[in-house]
């Protein structure tokens, strides 16, 4: 009961970090939530785990987005204390930042916000966040948009990775700056983003993580890859971006815009290793991205279209890999039909999408399969009736709004 206490309706929506463009997210299936409190203890034994900085946009945080490893201990203690592993996972929050307790809030002119998705290692986390980032920076008028991705693996990928890029700086310590040694001492990763001239040289021919990486790692690497591309989103691979190995993993994002000499507005990491580093039993799969885009003067969104979007009356479900891609897809046409949506991507198996949609008691069920996935279509099935028809992605938003429109006339005519 604890834990429906505080993460039940009534404390879980949290109405202040929901303004216009953030209000996106909702149509993903993240949930507004209160910030996880920064304490005293999540400071110190950030520093004791780590004194590398890497995946910050700047020394002085004074703009675009940042990542900081006692944000992330705060979130996963909280999950914890709160018991947040007994519900359906994974759990997807959305909420404001900077978290109560940063002692190092940053001064900008812009809003930040983060999303979370914590009990899944499956690759379509990635590629949600990066989804619901880009309509969220989108929507806040941020034009040309592009992620630059990179990964470094596993444990046993960093490792291979860590050992050929200290024997490649090894052999040309002579030529690294002084001041780029004494980094190089600490983290020798930090050197792949030095704006020194020298090390942007030899960052040319230094060791890629990518080519370091297991064989789990390069699958959930490509899969990550694969599901950009049936989105269209453009973006590159870049080798020298890399998180701070001593508690992230795998995928390492940024979104920027054509400006080269702006602060990423979106960065996200992999934090899988954290919880056991923490002192739990188990690793705790966890995937997390912070923006930083325009303020705006609208207000924040009202309570009543908060409430709508945790009651959706659509659930969408997949059955394969290439459905599942689909269903991003279908996704996005929802959300710019503005229809709010239940999924369970994260899950393989049509009994555990199945039990969601009994649970939600959706009226209308989106199912794409494998045929469907070929086809580029999704089945559009009434709960009740069980009539069902097949219709196009890119028409499903459309579809859905011609039935609501129908079974609203359908509802008034005894009345008239």
């Amino acid at each position: 009961m604890h834990e429906k206490k505080r993460y039940g309706k009534e404390f879980f929506v949290d109405m202040t970090g929901i303004d216009k463009p953030f209000y996106e997210s909702l149509f993903y299936g993240f949930m507004p939530a209160k910030s996880a409190h920064i304490k005293n203890e999540d400071i110190t034994l950030g520093k004791k785990l780590s004194d590398g900085q890497i995946i910050t946009d700047s020394d002085n945080h004074a703009s675009g987005a940042y990542v900081r490893i006692e944000e992330k201990i705060a979130i996963l203690r909280e999950y914890t204390e709160f018991e947040m592993q007994s519900l359906t996972q994974p759990i997807m929050l959305a909420y404001k930042k900077p978290l109560p307790g940063d002692r190092r809030k940053p001064k900008s002119t812009e809003h930040n916000r983060g999303l979370e998705i914590i009990g899944t290692n499956k690759s379509i986390a990635e590629a949600l966040l990066i989804q619901t980032s880009l309509a969220i920076l989108k929507e806040a008028g941020h034009e040309d948009l592009h992620v630059e991705i990179n990964s470094i693996g596993d444990k046993e990928s960093l490792a291979r990775f860590g050992k050929e890029i200290i024997g490649y700086y090894r052999k040309h310590i002579n030529d690294l700056p002084a001041a780029c040694r004494q980094i190089m001492k600490t983290d020798v990763l930090a050197l792949l983003g030095c704006s020194h001239d020298k090390c942007k040289e030899l960052v040319e021919e230094c060791p890629k993580s990518i080519n370091f990486l297991s064989d789990k790692s390069r699958i959930h690497f490509k899969e990550v890859l694969e599901f950009l591309e049936v989105l269209e989103i453009p973006y590159t691979i870049n080798n020298s971006l890399v998180a701070n190995r001593d508690y992230c993993s795998e995928t390492i994002f940024e979104i920027r815009d054509n400006n080269p000499k702006s602060h990423p507005l979106a960065v996200g990491i992999r934090y899988d290793t954290l919880a056991k580093r923490m002192g739990y039993k188990k690793e705790i799969p966890a995937v997390g991205v912070c923006l930083a885009y325009k303020k705006q003067e609208s207000e924040d969104m009202k309570e009543v279209a908060v409430e709508k979007s945790l009651k959706p009356k659509t659930c969408l479900m997949h059955l394969g890999f290439e459905a599942k891609a689909k269903s991003l897809i279908a996704l996005e046409e929802l959300r710019k039909a503005r229809i709010f949506t239940n999924h369970s991507l994260a899950k393989d198996k049509m009994a555990g999408q199945a039990s969601m949609a009994e649970k939600a008691d959706a009226e209308t069920l989106i199912i794409i399969g494998k045929k469907e996935a070929m086809e580029g279509t999704a089945i559009v099935r009434d709960s009740i009736t069980r009539s069902q028809d097949a219709v196009p992605l890119k028409e499903l938003g459309n579809h859905l709004k011609m039935l609501r429109q129908k079974d609203t006339i359908e509802k008034l005519k005894p009345l008239c």
